[in-house]
This record gives structure tokens, C-alpha cells and sequence, in this order.
């Protein structure tokens, strides 16, 4: 990175920093492969397509352009529903990646913070059985559902939720 003073005294960045995230999403991946390869818990995916349960590895379920964005998003919906504050999550539409969109970048919260709302998230669709990728989707819809219904004056009342 290279620091310094910018011409009008303020601190100099150098470009590669400027696009880093809060939160680094290369260790986050990691981390989520580590910890699915460790649990020993199959990670599935319901394909409504196909009407078939497909098994995701582990490798597949942390990438960027694999699964990932599927738990960055349903964590975020915990934090959020919680805190009243989301991860500034950045995905973006990618038509080569597995579900169509692929995380570039993790805006806010910190490394724990986004680990433990992801790992919350896998425990609320699996119930000690498989993780099911495609129930985040039911997380994320009852977790929008609270906080439409929850009183203005509390956190996750005044989160709104984008959808």
C-alpha cells in the first residue's frame, strides 16, 4: 500500500487498497471451506429444474463464483434482522458462475461477525442433517417478514430490508 500525504495533505492510497473490502473475502471463503470439510456435514442443493437434491462439495459451497454469495446473503439476513445493519455485501451478476452471481466484496461488519451469522445461518436450514443451500431462501424471506412486522422503534425495525 503506499502511504503518504496527497497533494492536498490528505492521506495517498494506492489503488489496490481502495478496492479492498472490510472484511477479506478470500479468508472468508477459506474458512468456510475449513469448516465444511471439518463438520463432516454433506452440503446439498435442492435443483427445482431437475427436481433432484445435488450434493455440493465443499470446495464448490465457499467459492465466490460458487455458492458463497447463497451464505454471505442468508448470514446477512441474520445480522441484519439482529442489528438493524447489513455486510454491504458486493455480488454481481455473473452468467459463468454456478447461481448466476458471484461475491466480489464484503463492504462492513467484521471477519466474526460475518463467519458466525454464515455459520447461524447453515445451522437454521440444516437441523442437524445436510445444509441445504436452497432453504436460505426461506431464511431470507422469514427473516424479511419479521422485520416488516417488527415496531419501528427496535433495530430490525428500522433495518428495510432491501429485497
Amino acid at each position: 500500500m503506499d502511504g503518504g500525504q496527497g497533494e492536498d495533505g490528505g492521506a495517498r492510497l494506492a489503488a489496490e487498497a481502495l478496492l479492498m473490502s472490510a472484511v477479506d473475502l478470500d479468508r472468508v471463503g477459506r474458512t468456510m471451506r475449513v469448516l465444511l470439510e471439518r463438520s463432516g456435514r454433506s452440503v446439498v442443493y435442492d435443483d427445482p429444474a431437475s427436481q433432484s437434491r445435488l450434493e455440493i462439495t465443499a470446495a464448490a459451497a465457499s467459492s465466490a463464483n460458487g455458492f458463497l454469495p447463497a451464505f454471505l446473503v442468508a448470514g446477512e439476513a441474520i445480522w441484519r434482522e439482529t442489528t438493524g445493519k447489513g455486510f454491504a455485501l458486493q455480488i454481481a451478476r455473473d452468467d459463468r458462475s454456478l447461481l448466476g452471481y458471484r461475491a466480489e466484496g464484503i463492504g462492513a461488519g467484521t471477519y466474526a461477525t460475518v463467519m458466525l451469522s454464515a455459520m447461524e445461518a447453515m445451522h437454521q436450514v440444516s437441523g442437524g442433517g445436510p445444509v441445504v443451500v436452497s432453504d436460505f431462501n426461506n431464511l431470507w424471506r422469514a427473516a424479511v417478514g419479521r422485520l416488516e412486522q417488527a415496531p419501528a422503534n427496535t433495530p430490525a425495525g428500522r433495518a428495510g430490508m432491501d429485497r
